[in-house]
This record gives C-alpha cells, structure tokens and sequence, in this order.
C-alpha cells in the first residue's frame, strides 16, 4: 500500500474514533438500564432528561457520551445544557459558539432512537439562580459581554472567596463569566422568549441553601411567572427533592420537572447494579413530533420519576396508573367467599400500594408492592366484592405529602 494511502487510512480513522460514537470492546445490552414507561390509549410518554452537561462547560465528557448514555438509558429526548457564563474548560476547549455542543451531539443523535434538542443554563447567583431555556434557536444569543464594563467586573471577581476557585488552576475564564453576570437576566430570558423556548428554574432548593432562613421564591421569580419568562421548576435534581418546590409548582401554575443535571457518568450516578435510575421527566405528548412535546411542556403535562417516586399533578399520574395498573379477577375459591385478583404493572415503577378498606383484603397485608413488569395475586373478600379496590398508592405523589388515591378496577 501507498504511503499516501496509508495516511489517508490513519486520518480517516482519527476522524471516526475522535468525533464519533463510543466504541466498547463488548457491544452488550443492558436491559436493566432501559427505562421503560409505555404509551397510554391517550397519549405517547416521552422519558426526558432536560438538564445535562459536558465539557463544553463543567461537565466531565464530550458530548457523544451524553448521547451514548441516553440511548443505554431508552431516553427518548435530551437536551445538554451548558452553562453560558461558567465556563472553566474553555481554555483547553476554546469553542466561540456556544451551540457546539448541541451540534455534536444532534449529529451523533441522527441514526439512533433519540432527540437532541438545543438548550442553555442562564447562570446567575442567587436570586434568581440559575435557569434552563431549551428549544433554543441560538444559545450565543443568550450571553452578552460588554467590555465597557471590565472594570466593575474585576470589582466583582475581587469579592470572590478564594476557596471556591480551587478546583481549577487556570482563571482566565472568571473575567469573562463576571462580565455576562452584568447583563441583566431578565434580558437573557426576554431573548429566549423572543426564540420561543422554553425555561425553568434549576434546582431551586441547591441555588438558596446559602439564605437559610429566607424564603426560596422571590420577587423576582414571581415577576418571571406573570411575565411569561419562566414556565417550570426543577422538583427533582441529581439526588434531591424539593417539597417546596413542588409547593411553588403548584401554586404558580408551573411544570414540574426532574432531570439529571449530570455532570460525570451516568454510571457513576446511577449505578444498574443498585437498581438506580437517573431521575426523569415523564411528557405527556400528543405525538412524538418536537411542536406536541414542547405544547405538552408549555401545558404542564409532566409527571417525574425521582427515586421509584412519581410526582405531579393529579390528573397527569392518573393518566399513568391508570394505564400501567391492569387488575383482572382470576377466579373465586371453591366454596369460599374468596375471591383471587391478579395485578399486573406494565412499566418501571415499583408500586407500593395501600388498599383503603383493609377487611376487603383476606389472609395478607393491606400493603402491596407491585414489581416493575410483574404480577401479583391477592385475595379478597367476594362477599363485598365491587368490581373494585380503593387503594392510596404510597409512591405517588399529588402535592407535597399528599399521596394519589384511586380506584383499581377488575
């Protein structure tokens, strides 16, 4: 072979294994990964992850990882949000155009069973904290550097705790991240608007720890609601959950949503081996088409899975167990008023369940848990038989504490 062929084969190759998919030595299925939630009679269920980073801003891996682990993961739609002002690698990863990361991975995304879409963190102290927009057209619209201002951003950078910058040797990014602190906000958030995203609050609980005592909503947030600059809230993020957030959520009118904020592995995270899963928004969509699912954001038709917990509005998780519960009477004892029901849960949720009338239930428990993908049989009292259950299911939440009750029918 040519020496010229040969170079060409070399380049080729660095080409494919740089940019391209994540390559292991065994291409195995693991299907205890795989997040299964169906479809209901009314509506597709869209599992998303909407709050992830890479390197292209503090995360730990380049974007086709993020797209890698999606796919493992049966995430239908993912949106890597990078934080517009923070941005600690850019030295080493310099990338003026802060999309980059959504083009790579939309790219890698296009022959696999998964939806990219284009999506920023506002970054800002608190209040307001920080703020998803996702469904963005253009996230270097988002960021505005005025070097008129340098001076008040060294001002900025000089009241920052020594401490808190230790995790990174190299600096020359601050000025710039001091220098979008300056535009106002709501400014970033009139421009996502303007593109027709949509924008929620990130882990609010995280952003105010440092005001104990002080309420976590703000002025401002609220001016942001009847503005119709922020549309959702961050209920569930990494490994926490926020009840008052749920509060805020329910008060406001806003969507709830849970989402991984990934940094690192999802692995690391969310180990399969421990039956972790990465927290997820659950989408109630008219179709599968990008318009339906963003409708379905705008209309708070969500429901997140945090922790083998649902959480969300009432008529939205009844949409779900409805769809997932299928109980069925098996038959009736021989000379007995016993009577056997067979419930089956068709998704991933490991259900624990309450039965409200515990004389209906014969010989067992009034509690009863449910696996993903499986069935179980109790038995009950024909005699009072209804065709029913009234049952309170203890991992689903409909207000904070505030446990959904419905009726299983057979």
């Amino acid at each position: 072979m040519k020496k010229t062929n040969i170079l060409l084969l070399f380049l080729f190759s660095i080409d494919i294994f740089s940019v391209g998919e994540v390559f292991v030595i065994n291409d195995y299925k693991d299907m205890d990964r795989i997040i299964n939630f169906p479809n209901t009679e009314k509506y597709k269920v869209i599992v998303a992850d909407l709050h992830t980073h890479s390197v292209f801003s503090d995360g730990a891996v380049w974007p086709n990882v993020r797209v890698e682990e999606a796919v493992r993961d049966g995430i239908d739609l993912l949106a890597i949000t990078e934080h517009l002002e923070y941005q600690p690698h850019i030295d080493d990863i310099p990338h003026p155009d802060r999309n980059r990361s959504f083009d790579i991975a939309e790219d890698i995304a296009k022959n696999k069973d998964l939806t990219v879409i284009n999506g920023a963190e506002i970054t800002r102290m608190f209040p307001p904290g920080h703020i998803n927009a996702i469904f963005i057209e253009d996230a270097n619209k988002l960021i505005y550097l005025d070097e008129a201002k340098i001076s008040e951003a060294k001002e900025i950078l000089k009241e920052v705790p020594e401490e808190s910058l230790t995790n990174y040797e190299d600096l020359s990014w601050l000025e710039d991240a001091a220098l979008a602190s300056l535009w106002p906000v709501k400014s970033a958030l009139i421009e996502a608007r303007n593109q027709n995203a949509f924008t929620f609050w990130n882990h609010p609980a995280w952003s105010s720890e440092e005001f104990i005592g002080q309420p976590m909503l703000r002025e401002i947030h609220k001016e942001f609601f009847r503005d119709n600059l922020l549309h959702g809230i961050e209920v569930a993020n990494g490994d926490g959950y926020s009840e008052e957030a749920f509060r805020i959520a329910l008060e406001y009118g806003l969507t709830v949503l849970g989402t991984s904020d990934v940094h690192g592995l999802i692995d690391w995270d969310y180990p399969s081996s421990i039956g972790a899963h990465r927290p997820v928004t659950l989408i109630l969509s008219e179709s599968n088409s990008i318009d339906a699912i963003k409708s379905s954001l705008f209309s708070g038709k969500t429901v997140v899975w945090f922790k083998n917990n649902l959480i969300g509005l009432e008529d939205n998780i009844l949409e779900l167990t409805n769809s997932y519960l299928k109980a069925k009477k098996v038959e009736i004892l021989e000379n007995s008023d016993i009577a056997r029901v067979e419930i089956e849960n068709v998704s991933d949720v490991r259900f624990i369940i309450q039965v409200l009338d515990q004389s209906s239930v014969v010989n067992e428990s009034n509690l009863i848990e449910i696996a993903p993908n499986e069935k179980t049989v109790l038995q009950i009292d024909s005699g009072i038989d209804k065709g029913s259950l009234d049952v309170k299911i203890l991992n689903a939440f409909i207000a904070p504490n505030k446990n959904l009750l419905t009726t299983l029918k057979f």
